[in-house]
């Protein structure tokens, strides 16, 4: 799959959760203000197709698929 549509398929599924799951109860959880940034920044400068939110979701599951421990995960970052 093309990493644009790929992408726009994630920003997609990451409104849906939050919708799902409620602006109030992110808001509760005081990480929506940087959630919702984060959903909107670019990884980098320049970034297309990576926010700074779907790159940490692709890693969690990463580490969630693998079983990674948390000191392996942080290792590897």
């Amino acid at each position: 799959m093309d990493d644009a549509v790929h992408g726009e398929v994630h920003d997609d599924l990451l409104e849906d959760i939050i919708r799902d799951v409620g602006a109030e109860s992110f808001a509760e959880g005081h990480g929506y203000e940087n959630l919702s940034s984060d959903a909107y920044s670019p990884l980098y400068p320049g970034s297309t197709n990576f926010t700074r939110l779907s790159t940490m979701l692709r890693l969690m599951n990463l580490k969630a698929i693998n079983g990674w421990t948390n000191k392996s995960f942080t290792e590897l970052l």
